[in-house]
């Protein structure tokens, strides 16, 4: 009785490490198999991410060094999947001059201008933030919880960003696309599963009152990226889900650093 309860949530935990990471398990992939939707567990992806990228916080190294190393380790764990968004959505959304121009150019693997220069004031961004977010905290055994539990909340409230989308907005595309077996609208339950890890690493990382300051800027972010969304594109595709996760991180990074100023 008890691996029924919890087998389907162990499969469902399984394939979304092998689709959100690069982290070599065995999946068996049928579809007889009872499982929850992968993307459940698209935050709890985001905590593992945080948790073993953030080795470089056990050494006595500058802030920027160790700024550098998490965004690099982060992005080999992931192979640079919510990049890939990043750029992809720039290209189209910005390049794009109606809804079908839009979607091809996204399904078009080379990168242009608006491609090159979004990754790039992404990362800078970030690793700008987070060293002064390794500045302002100070050297002790609790500031070191609160940097790991801080760089856990960025990417589990990132991964949470897309989950809200793809579940208010259509599903749009041009011709196959490997996001379509990515998308799932959750249920009730599943929608607990997916928001726990963000209340838990919120409850480590903010005060309460940052905390609840945090999540109505980020459900205003929310409003306004579907907003844009529908104008463009009319719905998300992969690339746009990709696109709010990295948005997502500069947002939480940008949170916690005045939360801790």
């Amino acid at each position: 009785m008890k691996g029924m309860i919890i087998g389907p949530y162990w499969q469902g935990f399984k394939r979304s490490v092998v689709t959100y990471t690069r982290i070599p398990l065995k999946v068996d992939w049928d579809d007889n198999i009872k499982h929850i939707p992968a993307v459940c567990f698209l935050p709890w992806i985001g905590l593992l991410v945080g948790l073993l990228s953030a080795w470089p916080l056990w050494f006595d190294w500058s802030a920027s060094l160790q700024a550098l190393l998490m965004l690099l380790t982060a992005v080999l764990l992931t192979g640079g999947f919510h990049e890939d968004g990043l750029m992809d959505s720039c290209d189209g959304l910005v390049g794009g001059w109606d809804k079908e121009q839009r979607l091809a150019i996204m399904k078009d693997s080379r990168i242009g201008s608006y491609a090159a220069l979004s990754i790039w004031f992404s990362l800078s961004l970030k690793w700008a933030l987070l060293s002064e977010l390794l500045n302002v905290i100070p050297s002790s055994f609790l500031g070191f919880i609160y940097t790991l539990s801080g760089w856990c909340a960025v990417h589990v409230i990132a991964r949470f960003i897309p989950i809200v989308l793809m579940n208010t907005l259509a599903y749009v595309s041009m011709g196959q696309s490997k996001a379509s077996s990515m998308i799932a609208k959750l249920e009730s339950g599943q929608w607990l599963l997916a928001l726990a890890p963000c209340v838990l690493v919120g409850v480590l990382a903010f005060s309460l009152l940052d905390m609840i300051v945090m999540f109505i800027f980020t459900a205003v972010l929310i409003f306004l990226m579907r907003l844009y969304l529908r104008k463009k594109i009319a719905g998300f595709n992969g690339d746009t889900l990709g696109a709010s996760e990295q948005i997502g991180e500069i947002f939480v990074i940008l949170c916690l650093l005045v939360s801790y100023s």
